[in-house]
């Protein structure tokens, strides 16, 4: 009996199919693409294609459905936003061939919600960053008019579904108020009551938890070293640090205040000006920043599956601190930006340390306790797969820079 995986081009996943595969639990790995980095793992004993769940999200529910229909899963383990709602939808028809260990559609939609997420935060005491969410009588341009620059626009939702269709937003800088204005209203379009924020200078940490039945059964910290964008975004550098109670407990009761269900990460800044950790967003999924937990000795992934089977286990919090985790090519592309942008977005953010020392510390290389996220010599195929596609992405942004010119 084997766990199926969604997403296999996901970092999560890769990380998830090694992680399971060591332990002897054979996994099929799903994709909408036809080749991925967790699919080329010499871990992965099967892969399966299947309708992209974006653009096609009932097809791919039809297929999901089908390829569980053989019996020959015990879990079902969704790795992405988009394939945790699609199959929280159909969680009653899937159960009867497969155990789907992951929270109710309500409560994921809940969670993905940063509005709700924010306003429960503070009922339990956490810090969140100085919010404005604009109401119905409100007007706009006044309230523009009186927020210090620059302000953060994020969408209320990374996803919303629309039919069986979803779009994406994404998080922006305002600097001025015709700016916000101008920026509110396309992203309002898009995806309705986006939040504005100030914004946090600080670094980022943050706090991966496994809830089962009401019980915190694992957690683990840490902190990023190093961002994609660098002035903020995904980490493509991290570490671990020592066992955090306080805001473990808070993580921990914001959750459960979701009734939540499964793996999350609970996502935070600490605030350079009053030293506060400050919420930034909560995934209500395993995290692209996992292998670092597993090089720590902390295996997210077999524990989950276990108590989906019905093990019962005791709650588990020790790991090694101080194991970073590298994610070399994103390292790269945060390079790249960080010189082709000496000023930050738009100018509003000034780096601490030049491009000469950004490019000394990229070529740190080896490290006491480092490990690569994607480059294993035990497993080497997704690395290399991912250095190809990598190229080839460049050379493909030179042709169509190239072929703009000529047009001009």
């Amino acid at each position: 009996m084997s766990v199926f995986a969604t997403d296999g081009e996901q970092r999560s996943t890769l990380a998830l199919t090694r992680a399971l595969g060591r332990a002897g639990i054979p996994v099929t790995v799903g994709s909408a693409l036809a080749d991925g980095l967790a699919r080329r793992s010499r871990f992965c004993k099967g892969d399966v294609r299947y309708p992209s769940p974006s653009a096609q999200g009932n097809a791919f529910q039809a297929s999901v459905l089908k390829e569980m229909q053989n019996g020959q899963y015990r879990v079902l383990i969704p790795m992405a936003d988009i394939t945790l709602i699609l199959v929280a939808q159909m969680r009653d028809a899937l159960e009867r061939f497969v155990r789907v260990p992951i929270a109710t559609e309500e409560q994921i939609n809940q969670v993905q919600d940063k509005r709700q997420v924010l306003f429960a935060a503070q009922k339990i005491g956490i810090g969140v960053p100085a919010t404005f969410m604009l109401h119905a009588n409100e007007d706009l341009n006044a309230v523009a008019g009186r927020l210090r620059y620059p302000v953060i626009l994020k969408p209320r939702l990374s996803w919303l579904q629309r039919s069986s269709e979803w779009v994406s937003g994404q998080v922006q800088y305002a600097h001025d108020p015709e700016d916000l204005k101008k920026k509110y209203l396309q992203s309002h379009s898009l995806i309705p009551n986006p939040l504005v924020q100030e914004r946090i200078d600080g670094e980022g940490r943050g706090v991966f938890l496994l809830v089962w039945n009401g019980a915190l059964k694992a957690a683990f910290c840490h902190r990023r070293l190093r961002e994609k964008p660098p002035w903020g975004g995904v980490s493509v550098y991290r570490e671990s640090i020592p066992f955090d109670s306080e805001i473990v407990d808070k993580s921990y009761q914001l959750l459960q205040t979701f009734g939540w269900q499964g793996p999350a990460m609970v996502e935070f800044k600490a605030d350079k000006h009053d030293g506060q950790l400050k919420l930034m967003e909560v995934n209500g999924r395993f995290w692209g920043s996992l292998q670092l937990a597993l090089d720590a000795g902390m295996n997210f992934p077999l524990l989950y599956y276990r108590l989906a089977i019905g093990e019962g286990l005791p709650s588990q919090f020790d790991y090694k601190v101080g194991v970073r985790s590298r994610w070399l090519l994103g390292d790269l592309d945060q390079l790249l930006i960080r010189w082709t942008h000496p000023n930050g977005e738009n100018g509003s953010t000034r780096y601490q340390a030049s491009r000469l020392r950004a490019f000394l510390d990229f070529m740190k290389f080896y490290e006491p306790n480092l490990y690569y996220e994607v480059l294993r010599f035990e497993d080497p195929a997704p690395g290399w797969y991912e250095c190809k596609a990598y190229v080839q992405a460049l050379l493909r942004r030179s042709d169509s820079r190239k072929e703009k010119s000529c047009a001009h």
